[in-house]
């Protein structure tokens, strides 16, 4: 987010909340609510994509353009494919493949054919098809495919090619939020102190608990994770907050008013 993290979120939840002295919601709690309003949400802008810049502009965080996939040919069938699954750019790491990507992809927008990864003077557009479709397209003398009208089809995390041998396949996908995480510790007096995110160790001072369990003397270091919606999506992800706490709270009226903030934050 540009202004508001995890924190400023919880505290204008608490805010609205108080107004009536209806009670609180704990941070894990908040969390819980979070995390599920945080993929709905998403899912939500996602049906609508194209129609309205709001919701492009929205899901531009997770846009992820030309993220380039190798071909390769399996053995058994001698068929071409590119995981559609790819490790997002600046990532390095191998380790536990496909339980990361699984958390990384969500949505094939676009895929293009290339010679190179890195320049993309000569790419072309791959048709994507159904399974039926590339069958009956594969295997037809006048639409069959080829390196300059490239097709495929989607299937088991994996984008099974017609036309193409060799190379790479330029993937456009959403890929899913992160998932939040609501880092903390408490003082002697349960009040809660937010660890930001990307914070430096600290040590814990006497009667101070942290999330973890951690007590005085020992060291943490934040594992907060906040959202990376701008700060539009983020207020309409509250007002759905808000509503989920008051109906959990039996709070007709803050259910009333946050639905009316929903009706006029609506993006989509």
């Amino acid at each position: 987010m540009i202004s508001f993290n995890n924190d400023d979120l919880y505290q204008m939840l608490l805010n609205r909340l108080r107004k009536d002295r209806k009670g609180s919601v704990s941070p894990s709690e908040f969390e819980n609510f979070l995390r599920w309003r945080n993929i709905d949400y998403f899912n939500g802008q996602y049906k609508v994509t194209g129609m309205s810049q709001a919701n492009l502009d929205s899901l531009r965080a997770f846009t992820i353009f030309h993220e380039p996939a190798v071909v390769t040919q399996e053995a058994a069938t001698g068929m071409y494919y590119v995981w559609i699954k790819v490790i997002p750019t600046g990532t390095t790491t191998t380790t536990d493949f496909f339980d990361y990507l699984e958390s990384a992809y969500a949505h094939l927008i676009n895929a293009w054919y290339s010679p190179s990864a890195t320049v993309w003077s000569t790419v072309v557009e791959i048709d994507i098809l159904s399974h039926t479709e590339y069958h009956e397209r594969v295997n037809n003398a006048i639409t069959g495919p080829s390196a300059t009208y490239p097709i495929a089809y989607l299937e088991d995390d994996r984008l099974w090619l017609g036309g193409i041998a060799s190379n790479y396949v330029l993937l456009d996908y959403y890929r899913y939020p992160a998932d939040p995480y609501y880092d903390y510790y408490t003082d002697p007096l349960g009040n809660i102190t937010y660890l930001t995110e990307g914070r430096a160790a600290y040590t814990l001072l006497a009667s101070e608990i942290a999330r973890d369990g951690s007590v005085a003397g020992d060291v943490v270091t934040s594992a907060s994770v906040d959202l990376e919606w701008e700060d539009q999506d983020a207020i309409n992800i509250l007002d759905m907050i808000v509503s989920d706490v008051s109906v959990a709270l039996s709070d007709p009226g803050s259910f009333e008013a946050s639905m009316l903030e929903r009706k006029e934050n609506v993006t989509s």
